[in-house]
């Protein structure tokens, strides 16, 4: 009699610790599949964030041309560049008595870009 509950008890051991083992395994398949759609995700940002950048770099060279010319067109906002309706470009320009300083933002679908150009004058 005492045999066959032994024998009971190890088979409920043996089955615990395999939902234990399949528990953790399947913890840490969950967690390797998070961090790789988490890293997916901001590579495929990455590219968006290029083409914000040369929009923010566009609106600060058009607005370094003007200023350079001695037009006063230089502050734009909300340009919105060839590529698509979604790149867009804001700038402003600022001068002080020895200093200017042009800020350029860009945006292409929801990732901004800042491009910051300062001299001397």
């Amino acid at each position: 009699m005492m045999g066959k509950i032994i024998f009971k008890q190890r088979g409920a051991i043996s089955i615990f610790l395999a939902v234990l083992l399949l528990s953790e395994l399947l913890v840490i398949g969950l967690g390797i599949s998070f961090l790789a759609v988490s890293q997916l995700k901001m590579s495929g940002q990455t590219g968006n964030s290029v083409v914000a950048y040369y929009a923010a770099e566009s609106g600060a060279e058009r607005c370094l041309y003007e200023a350079r010319k001695g037009t006063d067109e230089c502050p734009f906002s909300d340009v919105a560049l060839d590529i698509s309706l979604e790149c867009t470009y804001t700038t402003t320009y600022t001068t002080s008595t020895d200093m200017a300083n042009i800020t350029s933002f860009g945006q292409f679908k929801e990732t901004s870009r800042k491009v910051e150009l300062a001299w001397a004058l």
